[in-house]
This record gives C-alpha cells, sequence and structure tokens, in this order.
C-alpha cells in the first residue's frame, strides 16, 4: 500500500463521516438559533404592543375623567348611566387610538381584547381613584 491509498482510505474512512456529522450537528443549531430569534422577536413585539395598550389606556382615563368625569361630580350628577357613558366614552378612545395592526395583534397576545381593555379601564380607575 501506498501512502496515496492510505490517506484517500482515512478520508473515506473518518473525514467523510464527520463532515456528515458537523453538518447535522451545524443544521441542528441554525434550526436552534432561528426559533430562539424568532420567540425574541414576538417577546418584544408583544411588550411593545402591551405596553402601548396599557399606556393608551391610562391617558384615555385620566382625559375622560378630566373632560367628563370631574365635571358631572361637581353638579352631583355622576349617575350610574353618567358613569356607562364615562366608560364608554374611554373604551372608544382606546379604540380609536390603537392602530389597525395593533388590534389584529392584540388579541394574539391577550386573547380576548374587549374584555381585556375593559378590566383595564377598571383598574385604572380604580387606580386613579387610590391617587
Amino acid at each position: 500500500m501506498d501512502w496515496l491509498n492510505i490517506l484517500q482510505q482515512i478520508f473515506e474512512l473518518c473525514i467523510i463521516p464527520l463532515l456528515a456529522i458537523i453538518t447535522r450537528s451545524l443544521i441542528i443549531y441554525i434550526s436552534t438559533k432561528k426559533d430562539e430569534l424568532k420567540s425574541k422577536t414576538d417577546n418584544e413585539l408583544a411588550k411593545k404592543y402591551l405596553d402601548l395598550l396599557n399606556d393608551t389606556i391610562a391617558n384615555c382615563v385620566i382625559a375622560t375623567n378630566q373632560t367628563y368625569v370631574e365635571a358631572l361630580k361637581k353638579g352631583n350628577a355622576f349617575t350610574a348611566d353618567a358613569q356607562k357613558a364615562a366608560f364608554e366614552k374611554t373604551y372608544q378612545a382606546v379604540i380609536a387610538t390603537l392602530s389597525d395592526e395593533a388590534q389584529k395583534y392584540l388579541p394574539e397576545v391577550v386573547g380576548d381584547l374587549q374584555t381585556y381593555i375593559t378590566q383595564k379601564i377598571e383598574a385604572s380607575v380604580n387606580q386613579n381613584k387610590a391617587a
């Protein structure tokens, strides 16, 4: 046997299977990194939209309180019907402020968007009462 045959056999028996193992490992690594990046991107997008929604709700509650509720309270006219109207004004302001893209994406994150907004408005109102 000469050296060329020995090198060829070493290449065929060791290097080719080693390349297959390395290639397989590289494919798994790339797939894992792709999934991590996708998850991170989804989390950042969800955080962005949730922060936007929560800030919008807080701002709309404050605005309704300043422009509608305070005037009614001063005149002792803040009845149950006025409370419902204040809620509806706030809810409509939140919906009008959110972009179409946000309104399409947020249900994927929070589930029922209407229920989420309702609960957040109520929590924000209670938080403002305490402050």
